[in-house]
């Protein structure tokens, strides 16, 4: 292979690597497809020396057109023209990969690689972005060090020269030094506090699926599929405790049902009880964790219920909204800790808490204008004898536990769909049926609740000493207003229908291997993304700590050969 060729192999495979580490956050689109073609054609069988003209003469023309969009989305629309620029971008690379291998667009083409790695950074850049950066730092060596060797040949009229394999490899090693005197600098250089987003947002606009905005009912046909993508990760600096599969991640809540679906009305103020109140009254133990990450395109942060104190530990603004629900602003990846009170109240404060409801509650009381009125019968024979409103709630609970069943099939008919064909007819279903179910029979029976949705348990990463918490996790449950102690969470889901979905998800060594991978992904977040001051020092500090404890090891037998030697 000649010179010439090997530079343009070289250079081609250094744009698709910059091409793949793109892709590994922003995700396949056609134009990236596109471009990922032409750089492999380009890698393995360039066109015919005769096709680099129409070629150029075709980019000029393609390169108007895009100039043209950019500017009409610019100016005339007012939105964002940053696609038109990638889109321009990846032409231009693809355009210049395929010219002929004799053009002198080496500058180019190195500068058009580069700017497309900078790209890559403003989407998530996780394990493959890293993977495809070590690739380019490697191919870029390589094709800077042979495009060298080749331009001098060519100036000392020697076009033929050929690079041997040992010399290949030599150069290809030289990158591996380049890199370790990256990670080098990248581990010791002074950490300045960040204030801005270097990580990015996970997701492409879609919201995971189990957790949304909305929670609908009447969805027939088919069955809930599994979803094993990672929603967050969460850590336990005081221990792991050891009811991690019940603890509930609170989320969203929601205050409107129109029969079919949940909603969060505007301007509805729910009655929220302050963080000192709920310490004093839940009692302990206090639990602490800290929550890496959050599900796609979503601004909620999580915890378990009730939350004190919510402590950002990335570029991210906390403020609870009016239904009480904790939330965040910023485009930075959240990273957070949080200190929640005990998991329940006591029975003596439950039943202590019966106090007349003030006018905040009412939207907590709403109920479908074409409720059937076989529901509201049903509410009145649960609760009827029960004097105290945690009675009354835990009847209604109760009534869940016999004769219904937890099942990921969805309703057959759109008939079967209905909260309606749930309580009476099929009697299975999946959280969303029984939370809902529960909440609408307790506002029939006067009792303000309200439907909530959020994350029960998760999986145990030992890869990672973490929990991770996937969309398998997915989960609604039922809050009621019990006045003196706030909201307190009830779950009318039968147990074990946890272990259906993990049943389902969990396929041998496909989840094992899924954990793996996501536990090298959590190192490489938690260690090289979100690398910080503070971890700069904890590692220095352990490091003088294991000199510190080798000099005293050697110390002490050096001193006592010598105090022998002189006895």
């Amino acid at each position: 292979m000649s010179t010439a060729l090997l530079h343009r192999r070289l250079t081609a495979a250094m744009a698709l690597s910059a091409l793949m580490a793109l892709m590994a956050g922003a995700g396949a689109s056609p134009a990236l497809l596109l471009t990922a073609v032409a750089l492999g054609i380009a890698t393995f069988r360039l066109p015919p020396p005769e096709w680099s003209v129409w070629i150029e003469r075709a980019s000029r023309l393609i390169i108007v057109g895009l100039c043209a969009w950019m500017l009409y989305v610019a100016f005339a629309l007012g939105e964002d023209f940053m696609p038109a620029v990638l889109a321009m971008l990846l032409f231009l690379l693809a355009a210049e990969s395929l010219r002929a291998v004799d053009a002198k667009n080496d500058a180019r083409l190195y500068l058009l690689s580069f700017a497309l790695l900078l790209a890559s950074t403003a989407y998530y850049p996780g394990l493959g972005f890293a993977a495809s950066f070590v690739a380019f730092i490697v191919l870029s060596t390589l094709a800077l060090m042979v495009g060298y060797l080749r331009r001098q040949s060519e100036r000392f009229g020697m076009p033929g020269v050929r690079l041997g394999r040992r010399m290949m490899l030599t150069i290809a090693g030289f990158s591996g030094v380049i890199l370790l005197v990256s990670a080098s600098l990248f581990v010791i250089f002074p950490r300045l506090p960040r204030q801005w987003n270097v990580q990015g947002r996970r997701g492409g606009g879609a919201t995971m699926a189990g957790f949304s905005d909305r929670v609908r009912l009447g969805e027939h046909g088919g069955r809930i599929e599994a979803n094993p993508e990672v929603a967050f990760r969460v850590e336990f600096p005081d221990g792991v405790p050891p009811n991690i599969d019940n603890l509930y991640w609170r989320g969203r809540s929601f205050d409107r049902f129109d029969g079919r679906e949940w909603s969060r009305s505007r301007g509805v103020v729910a009655p929220v009880l302050p963080p000192p109140a709920y310490g004093r009254r839940w009692g302990g133990p206090i639990r602490r964790v800290r929550i890496f990450g959050g599900p796609p395109e979503t601004d909620v942060l999580f915890g378990t219920h009730p939350l004190l104190n919510v402590q950002p530990r990335s570029a991210i603004r906390v403020f609870q909204d009016y239904t009480g629900d904790v939330r965040f602003s910023g485009s930075d990846a959240p990273v957070y800790t949080t200190t929640s009170a005990g998991p329940r109240p006591s029975e003596r404060a439950l039943r202590a808490s019966d106090v007349p409801d003030g006018p905040l509650v009412r939207p907590y009381l709403q109920l479908p204008l074409n409720l059937d009125p076989r529901i509201r019968r049903l509410a009145d024979s649960l609760t009827a004898g029960q004097t105290t409103r945690i009675d009354r709630v835990r009847a209604v609970e109760r009534h869940f536990a016999t004769g219904f069943s937890y099942t990921l099939d969805l309703p057959r008919t759109a008939r079967d769909a209905t909260l309606e064909g749930f309580l009476f007819r099929r009697r299975a279903g999946h959280c969303e049926y029984y939370s809902t179910g529960m909440v609408v029979l307790l506002r029939a029976a006067g009792i303000p609740s309200r439907n909530v949705t959020g994350f029960l348990g998760g999986e145990w990463n030992g890869f990672g000493d973490y929990l991770a918490v996937t969309g398998n996790d997915a989960h609604a449950w039922v809050e009621v207003w019990m006045g003196e102690v706030g909201w307190v969470p009830f779950d009318p889901t039968p147990p074990g229908h946890a272990d259906l979905v993990q049943a389902e998800a969990q396929n041998g060594w496909i989840w094992d291997a899924t954990l793996w991978f996501d536990g090298m992904e959590y190192r490489w977040f938690k260690w090289v993304l979100d690398y910080n001051l503070e971890k700069q020092l904890t590692l220095f500090s352990r490091v003088g700590d294991l000199f510190s404890r080798d000099d005293r090891r050697g110390s002490g037998p050096r001193g006592a050969g010598g105090a022998g030697r002189g006895v």
